[in-house]
């Protein structure tokens, strides 16, 4: 304990400066350190331990020794995590030890019990010649004490064990000269530095569980191993039992180790974390629960929203009876288990259909993902077509969890085949290591899912961001120590089925497939769409922190980064800027609406300076062919375009025409005309085509003289193109495709609606439909004008507000513009909010 630390009694408050401590080996083992008697004894009995084990095997041969000392292990672990257990908790909740020194005077002096006398004792041994135990209080003291027992405990709990896995190894060591073992001995070693570092950071104080007797005055600050893992002491700090089991490769030790492992988390869930929260609280910020309060919002605002069902390793979770899809998804899985039991289809066989099951399920995935980042495409496609913004998330969900519940129901059945082939060497120590990878990417999940929720978990941010009120993103639970712990721990039980099936190919490339798929999701469209909805912050992880303090770890982490840039460029196809001039810049033509029309600019340009080489400038006196109003930029559809024709009356025929074509059909024809008008045309003479008397309301003036012929043409809604483009006219000579006249090109663009209400926007669609002719009854009429079908007009709300409709939902609301205008005022109130 450092020197100049100051603390207080946990009840009393009573205030003082607790003496310096040394850890537990150097108590031991340091010769120059003071002893006392029991560290002694402690010390004596550890030797005692190598003594007993040599004499047993000389006598009783190895494996009756090596029970004999498995069973010594089990005893002293069930002391360590029963009986120091059980001592801890009384003392958390009622200050049991305390209270007993204090009511029967231990450290009182001249209190002659033998229980007094030996504790005193005890700490004068112990403790240096200025220690005053009369003067300290009891809680310090009965510390001292404590740790005594503490010692004896942990010491024989790990030589016992020790000498355990000594006594598994093989008898020939030329056996021990594989991967094993040289994963092993990292363990190991990896195992020492969280201890010895884990000490650095919590001194004797909490390794002794000090605060379980009085309380510190001084803040721990918790770096180093507590930035790479939960509680490390109790879970990256039993990493060494594993390397040894690996050495050994036998599977009992293994077991052994698992045992030992869990009754240590089972210690720090009901002895540990419950003081921890008792003294300091619950380290769980009120930010940190911004994800949960949104599944809740979403609950509360939608009254048929429910939690979407979840599959947790072989369970599920948030099941609704009344949810078909809930059934569904179950059904296929345990239609795919029967199968497997019932039929015994080849390995072969599920490696491929786990295989392409998996590959096209995350081609799903990716698409929706990738577009719903981009372009809202996923919500859009369910507003479009009459549903709500959180019943397409809830589609979604179905699909995640569906897809995710398929593809792993499909490993699990291909590892069983695999490992019942006859031709896989079961190993069972990789048989359980397998296991332990699988049990380890259920903890991740379950703690991602802790961390952010249903919301996060089925990347909510994509599809309900205004939902999110606090854009911050959480850095608790294991987000503390991984930015992505999915990356690795998200797909560590797949590499898992690799050890349970003998690294056979077909569970390598599934673990591969598996491995990438995930490096695609988070890296290509995870973590773009994050850094556009929270910012570009760089937010470092614990195990970050950590490794940055370590020169050679920092060098090999700017190595990677940039390796894994190159990758993310190479296949994001990212290349340098072009130099300057080294293309031909290209405009894009900007129409009345404000969108962009996806035509190469080039294009258009040649297609206008072949219009204008055709324009009626050129012919002879007596030749007019113009358009009224030319001289502003577009005609707003349905304003009707009037033509002005004249040319001499040798030339003039009375079943002349003029029709109407999008320019880009007709570019290349400018003398004869190579594409039909599809029925966007009108005779320029009463006389002309006496079949068609319908299209003759559309001349305005005619007349014919013996010099020229002369007349007007008005071409209304039902003549006019409503797909928004560059258009001409061509005046054509008698019942014939040869063209005489070429206007000059000219814009038809579709009006820009209002939508500051649903009234307003009511208003001018019935207005605007009515003078197309496609209203009837109130409603939209599809059949009211050919030409404005309901593509049109699903294409005049798209570039005109940006919301999309689909045909059938204007045709489920019987085109009721009511509805449709409410519809629209929905959609972008919704898409806006996303924004």
């Amino acid at each position: 304990m450092s020197v100049g630390v100051v603390a207080r009694t946990r009840s009393s408050g009573v205030v003082f400066k607790p003496p310096t401590t040394h850890d537990m080996v150097r108590s031991l083992f340091d010769p120059t350190v003071k002893k006392s008697f029991l560290e002694v004894c402690i010390t004596l009995a550890l030797l005692s331990d190598f003594a007993i084990c040599y004499l047993a095997l000389r006598r009783f041969g190895l494996k009756s020794t090596r029970t004999a000392f498995l069973v010594q292990y089990l005893f002293w672990r069930v002391c360590y995590n029963l009986g120091i257990g059980i001592v801890l908790h009384l003392q958390s909740r009622y200050e049991t030890l305390n209270n007993y020194a204090k009511r029967h005077r231990l450290f009182v002096k001249g209190n002659q019990s033998p229980l007094a006398r030996f504790c005193q004792f005890e700490l004068s041994t112990k403790m240096p010649a200025g220690y005053d135990m009369y003067s300290q209080p009891e809680e310090l003291n009965v510390w001292l004490l404590f740790r005594q027992f503490v010692d004896l405990i942990l010491m024989q709990d790990f030589c016992t064990y020790v000498i355990y896995v000594y006594l598994s190894l093989p008898a020939q060591w030329s056996a021990m000269v594989n991967w094993k073992t040289g994963l092993g001995v990292f363990m190991i070693l990896f195992n020492i530095w969280v201890k010895v570092d884990a000490h650095r950071v919590v001194k004797d104080y909490a390794w002794y569980w000090g605060d379980f007797f009085f309380l510190q005055e001084s803040e721990l600050v918790f770096d180093g191993v507590f930035n790479i893992s939960p509680h490390p002491m109790y879970s990256i700090g039993y990493m060494g039992y594993y390397g040894l089991s690996l050495m050994c490769g036998d599977y009992h030790v293994l077991l052994v180790s698992i045992l030992g492992h869990l009754l240590q988390f089972l210690f720090l869930k009901y002895v540990e974390s419950p003081h921890m929260e008792l003294i300091y609280g619950s380290d769980m910020e009120d930010g940190s629960q911004t994800n949960s309060h949104i599944d809740d919002l979403i609950a509360k605002k939608n009254y048929d929203y429910s939690r979407p069902l979840i599959n947790s390793a072989f369970w599920v979770v948030n099941f609704d009876k009344l949810r078909f899809t809930d059934y569904f998804t179950i059904g296929t899985s345990l239609a795919l288990i029967a199968w497997f039991f019932l039929e015994r289809p080849g390995s072969k066989v599920l490696f491929s259909l786990a295989f392409f099951t998996k590959l096209a399920s995350s081609i799903v995935v990716f698409s929706i993902l990738y577009l719903q980042s981009a372009q809202k495409w996923f919500t859009k496609l369910y507003l479009k077509n009459g549903y709500t913004q959180v019943y397409s998330y809830q589609q979604w969900q179905f699909i995640y969890n569906f897809s995710t519940c398929l593809t792993y129901t499909l490993l699990f059945i291909q590892t069983l085949s695999k490992m019942y082939d006859d031709e896989t060497y079961i190993d069972y120590t990789q048989t359980i290591f397998g296991l332990l990878l699988c049990a380890l990417q259920t903890w991740c999940n379950s703690e991602i899912r802790s961390a952010i929720s249903d919301f996060g978990w089925f990347y909510g941010d994509f599809f309900l961001s205004n939902y999110i009120t606090n854009k911050n993103l959480t850095s608790q639970g294991i987000y503390r120590y991984l930015n992505n712990p999915e990356t690795i721990l998200g797909v560590a039980g797949t590499w898992g089925t690799v050890l349970m099936t003998n690294f056979s190919w077909e569970n390598i490339i599934l673990a591969g497939l598996w491995t990438a798929c995930n490096f695609v999701l988070i890296k290509l469209i995870e973590e773009p769409h994050m850094t556009k909805l929270y910012g570009g912050g760089i937010r470092v992880s614990g195990i970050e922190k950590t490794l940055q303090g370590l020169g050679p770890w920092r060098r090999m982490s700017e190595i990677v980064d940039r390796m894994e840039n190159i990758v993310l460029n190479s296949l994001t196809n990212h290349q340098e800027p072009m130099e300057k001039n080294s293309e031909k810049p290209r405009r894009k033509l900007i129409t009345a609406t404000g969108n962009d029309i996806n035509v190469d600019s080039q294009d258009w340009e040649e297609a206008v300076e072949d219009a204008i080489e055709s324009v009626t400038s050129k012919l002879a006196p007596n030749c007019k062919f113009d358009i009224e109003g030319l001289n502003e930029e577009s005609f707003i559809l349905p304003e009707p375009v009037t033509v002005h024709w004249q040319l001499p009356s040798q030339l003039f025929q009375t079943d002349d025409w003029i029709g109407l074509y999008n320019i880009m059909r007709t570019r290349n024809n400018s003398k004869s005309t190579k594409v039909s008008s599809a029925g966007h045309w009108t005779p320029i003479s009463p006389e002309g085509y006496p079949g068609h008397q319908s299209k003759k309301s559309s001349i305005m003036e005619f007349e014919k003289n013996s010099t020229f012929a002369k007349g007007k043409v008005t071409f209304d809604s039902s003549l006019l193109h409503y797909e928004p483009g560059i258009y001409e006219f061509r005046y054509h000579t008698g019942n014939s495709h040869k063209a005489i006249f070429v206007s000059k090109p000219f814009e038809l663009a579709l009006p820009r609606l209002d939508i500051k209400n649903p009234e307003t926007l009511n208003k001018q669609l019935l207005s605007l439909l009515t003078r197309v002719g496609a209203v009837k009854n109130g409603k939209f009429d599809s059949h009211g004008n050919k030409y404005f079908t309901t593509r049109i007009f699903r294409r005049l709300v798209k570039d005109s507000l940006g919301v999309e409709l689909s045909t059938d939902y204007i045709n489920r609301v019987n085109g009721d513009i009511g509805a449709i205008s409410q519809r629209i005022c929905h959609i972008k109130s919704v898409l806006d909010d996303l924004d």
